[in-house]
């Protein structure tokens, strides 16, 4: 009984060694530079910046997004209003500009209005004048010797005093006219140029709020599938609140168990061959960023049975564009 006893144990000790054998056959195909991983990527979780309402939302989880698109509506009050204010504003300014403008050239039709009643009663009286002077030469000469040369007219006499300061006046109060419009246009122009600066200073912070107002909604970065939405339609939230997380659709990394020996074979920044471990023909180059500890390894790489198997952790980027799938089983060569 007692050799029966030791010949079963050690029994049991060979079959536990040979099922470590197939194990490790099993896993790593009995290569020495071959070891065993899944590929893995980091959930990108999207938050808000600003408090604010969740107005929509566009996508659930499980569905698959594209670069640029819209994934949730954000609304915030004082934000709103304070746009709300601004263009207002900015349209009253703009109204004040009209306005003024009209205003100016109201004052100016109101100066050459007045300029043409004034000119025209100058130019009646300035006729009348002339007319009384073609008749006052015209009875001279009928009741005079006729003379044979011309003779200037008289500058002292009272007709010609007055018309000479009617010509005078006209030309005095045109020229008042003139200066008073020249001075409307130039104090209108520089009242102008200051209203369209504020104008534009506005307008640039309207411009500022308005994208400030189209981050508050959300939009994808990357290709992805939703894999959860932490919000919903109606919900105030604060700042830096979790709204959704995306999954990248093929993974980023490879989180690879490595046993013995091979752990440091290849340094970090050295270049391995992933080969998926169900398709065969699906590959790609990766770079080692890192190693870690050596740890149990995942459920997924363990056999089904009550050994364990225990690889040191090394870290795989490889290329986002690849045809893996998330948490496959891959073979690291």
């Amino acid at each position: 009984m007692n050799k029966q006893g030791i010949s079963g144990f050690y029994l049991f000790i060979i079959a536990l060694f040979l099922g470590m054998l197939f194990i490790n056959f099993k896993f790593f195909k009995g290569s020495s530079g071959t070891s065993i991983g899944i590929t893995d990527a980091k959930v990108y979780n999207i938050n808000s910046e600003k408090p604010g309402l969740i107005k929509s939302i566009l996508v659930v989880p499980g569905q698959e997004i594209k670069t640029g698109d819209l994934l949730v509506q954000m609304e915030n009050d004082l934000l709103e209003m304070d746009i709300i204010k601004l263009q207002t504003r900015i349209a009253a300014m703009k109204k004040e500009k009209v306005e003024k403008a009209a205003l100016v050239q109201s004052k100016i039709d109101y100066l050459q209005a007045e300029e043409g009643i004034e000119q025209e009663e100058l130019q009646s009286e300035i006729q009348q004048i002339n007319s009384e002077l073609i008749l006052n030469r015209k009875l001279t000469e009928q009741f005079s010797t006729p003379k044979t040369q011309y003779e200037e007219p008289d500058e002292s006499n009272p007709h010609q005093l007055k018309l000479k300061s009617l010509q005078e006046k006209s030309n005095l109060h045109h020229r008042a006219i003139s200066i008073k419009m020249n001075e409307l246009l130039k104090d209108n122009a520089a009242e102008l140029l200051v209203l369209d600066n504020e104008i534009s200073l506005k307008e640039q912070e309207l411009e500022l709020m308005l994208i400030e107002k189209k981050k508050l909604n959300k939009y994808a970065t990357f290709n992805g599938v939703v894999e959860s939405v932490f919000v919903k339609p109606g919900e105030q939230i604060e700042a830096y609140s979790s709204i959704i997380s995306i999954n990248p659709i093929h993974p980023s990394s490879i989180v690879g168990y490595m046993v013995g020996a091979k752990g440091r074979e290849t340094p970090i920044g050295g270049e391995v061959n992933i080969t998926s471990y169900e398709h065969k023909n699906i590959k790609a180059t990766g770079e080692i960023i890192g190693f870690g500890a050596v740890v149990e390894l995942p459920e997924l790489l363990q056999k089904a049975t009550a050994i364990k198997s225990f690889g040191r952790q090394v870290f795989i980027k490889i290329p986002e564009e690849n045809q893996f799938t998330i948490g496959e089983k891959v073979l690291i060569k």
